[in-house]
């Protein structure tokens, strides 16, 4: 399991943090002490089942995202959400990870955009951005 920040590019050449999560019972892959900070208060938190980090996009679903205001070339590129939840009464999340600062970049609101429609077209119970520190 990976975790990527603010919707990154699979695939894309990162440091790796690993550790045992043992919501998830086994051993997950994260890339920034944010991400791991966060897996952190997920392990913590009673409600919350299992979580996946890095949870990837399927580019097969790209083509019920509505494609305004959002680059074309964010359709042909593969993403992962930074954590997909689900809680202990089988309610789900995906969440995305950000700095306050790089709210301002166009291509970060670009990025978050394209994951809340991804995740709206899915049908998913709740899409959030969580506000971290430094990366």
């Amino acid at each position: 399991m990976k975790a990527r920040l603010n919707m990154e590019k699979a695939g894309k050449r990162t440091r790796d943090i690993r550790f045992y999560s043992a919501k998830n019972n086994t051993v997950v892959l994260v890339h920034t002490q944010a991400a791991r900070d966060f897996a952190r208060r997920l392990d913590a938190d009673p409600h919350v089942k299992c979580y996946e980090p890095g949870c990837p996009l399927e580019s097969g679903r790209y083509q019920h995202v509505s494609p305004v205001g959002i680059r074309k070339s964010y359709f042909e590129t593969e993403w992962a959400t930074d954590f997909f939840v689900t809680y202990d009464d089988d309610r789900t999340a995906a969440i995305e990870l950000v700095r306050v600062d790089d709210l301002q970049k166009r291509a970060t609101v670009e990025k978050l955009e394209f994951s809340r429609r991804y995740w709206e077209a899915l049908d998913i119970g709740r899409w959030t951005v969580a506000i971290v520190g430094r990366f």
